[in-house]
Protein backbone atom coordinates (compact mmCIF):
# COMPACT_ATOMS: atom_id res chain seq x y z
CA UNK A 1 0.00 0.00 0.00
CA UNK A 2 1.54 3.48 -0.89
CA UNK A 3 1.34 6.32 1.35
CA UNK A 4 -0.67 8.07 -0.94
CA UNK A 5 -3.19 5.01 -0.50
CA UNK A 6 -3.63 6.08 3.43
CA UNK A 7 -6.09 8.89 2.41
CA UNK A 8 -4.62 11.71 5.10
CA UNK A 9 -6.31 14.20 6.53
CA UNK A 10 -5.53 16.72 9.45
CA UNK A 11 -4.75 15.13 13.32
CA UNK A 12 -7.86 14.04 15.25
CA UNK A 13 -6.70 12.87 19.02
CA UNK A 14 -8.13 10.43 20.62
CA UNK A 15 -7.90 8.56 24.18
CA UNK A 16 -6.28 5.00 23.65
CA UNK A 17 -6.82 1.93 25.89
CA UNK A 18 -4.18 3.01 28.30
CA UNK A 19 -4.71 5.81 31.44
CA UNK A 20 -3.73 8.90 30.12
CA UNK A 21 -2.71 7.72 26.52
CA UNK A 22 -3.35 10.15 23.04
CA UNK A 23 -3.30 8.49 19.91
CA UNK A 24 -2.83 11.02 16.95
CA UNK A 25 -4.74 10.05 13.93
CA UNK A 26 -3.55 11.05 10.82
CA UNK A 27 -5.30 8.98 8.15
CA UNK A 28 -8.45 7.18 6.88
CA UNK A 29 -6.27 3.96 7.33
CA UNK A 30 -4.72 4.57 11.14
CA UNK A 31 -8.51 5.77 11.58
CA UNK A 32 -10.27 2.66 10.42
CA UNK A 33 -7.28 0.17 11.98
CA UNK A 34 -8.09 2.08 15.33
CA UNK A 35 -11.91 1.68 15.02
CA UNK A 36 -11.01 -2.53 13.72
CA UNK A 37 -8.84 -2.99 16.24
CA UNK A 38 -8.58 -0.66 19.52
CA UNK A 39 -12.13 0.64 19.77
CA UNK A 40 -13.54 0.56 23.09
CA UNK A 41 -16.22 -2.49 22.60
CA UNK A 42 -18.55 -1.05 25.48
CA UNK A 43 -18.83 2.28 23.28
CA UNK A 44 -19.97 0.96 19.95
CA UNK A 45 -22.74 3.11 18.91
CA UNK A 46 -24.80 4.06 15.60
CA UNK A 47 -21.84 6.81 14.67
CA UNK A 48 -19.57 4.07 15.54
CA UNK A 49 -20.75 1.87 12.92
CA UNK A 50 -21.60 4.33 10.53
CA UNK A 51 -17.78 5.52 10.87
CA UNK A 52 -16.58 1.94 10.13
CA UNK A 53 -18.24 2.15 6.50
CA UNK A 54 -17.05 5.48 5.79
CA UNK A 55 -13.89 4.48 6.36
CA UNK A 56 -13.84 1.65 4.12
CA UNK A 57 -15.76 3.42 1.72
CA UNK A 58 -12.72 6.12 1.73
CA UNK A 59 -9.93 3.39 1.85
CA UNK A 60 -11.47 2.08 -1.68
CA UNK A 61 -11.28 5.64 -2.90
CA UNK A 62 -15.15 6.28 -2.83
CA UNK A 63 -15.17 8.86 -0.77
CA UNK A 64 -13.26 11.85 0.60
CA UNK A 65 -10.40 11.77 3.76
CA UNK A 66 -12.38 14.93 4.94
CA UNK A 67 -15.59 12.97 5.04
CA UNK A 68 -13.88 10.06 6.86
CA UNK A 69 -12.41 12.50 9.38
CA UNK A 70 -15.67 13.93 10.01
CA UNK A 71 -17.47 10.48 10.68
CA UNK A 72 -14.49 9.32 13.05
CA UNK A 73 -14.37 12.40 15.04
CA UNK A 74 -18.22 12.29 15.55
CA UNK A 75 -18.30 8.40 16.80
CA UNK A 76 -15.15 9.51 18.88
CA UNK A 77 -17.45 11.79 20.45
CA UNK A 78 -20.43 9.54 20.79
CA UNK A 79 -17.83 7.14 22.80
CA UNK A 80 -15.93 10.10 24.90
CA UNK A 81 -12.86 9.45 23.76
CA UNK A 82 -12.05 12.50 21.57
CA UNK A 83 -9.62 15.27 22.60
CA UNK A 84 -10.33 18.61 21.46
CA UNK A 85 -7.06 19.75 20.34
CA UNK A 86 -8.14 23.31 18.55
CA UNK A 87 -7.94 26.20 21.19
CA UNK A 88 -11.19 27.68 22.06
CA UNK A 89 -11.40 31.14 21.21
CA UNK A 90 -11.56 34.16 24.03
CA UNK A 91 -15.00 34.91 24.59
CA UNK A 92 -16.87 37.40 22.91
CA UNK A 93 -16.95 40.97 25.47
CA UNK A 94 -18.18 43.12 23.17
CA UNK A 95 -15.24 45.22 23.76
CA UNK A 96 -12.37 46.34 20.74
CA UNK A 97 -9.41 44.23 21.30
CA UNK A 98 -6.72 46.32 22.33
CA UNK A 99 -4.20 45.68 19.85
CA UNK A 100 -6.76 46.20 16.94
CA UNK A 101 -5.73 49.18 14.88
CA UNK A 102 -2.17 49.97 16.28
CA UNK A 103 0.25 50.58 13.89
CA UNK A 104 3.50 48.93 14.50
CA UNK A 105 6.01 51.59 14.83
CA UNK A 106 8.30 51.45 11.55
CA UNK A 107 12.52 52.75 11.44
CA UNK A 108 11.98 54.89 9.19
CA UNK A 109 8.75 57.27 11.52
CA UNK A 110 11.41 56.99 14.75
CA UNK A 111 13.96 58.84 12.37
CA UNK A 112 14.02 62.59 13.82
CA UNK A 113 13.14 65.22 11.47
Amino acid sequence: MDYEDYRTFKVVRVFGRQPGQLVAITSAYDAAKFVLEEWPSEEAGNKHVMARQILLKCLEGNCSPAVARVAFIEAAKEAGIFMETEPLRPAYTGKPDPKFGRRKTLARDRRPK
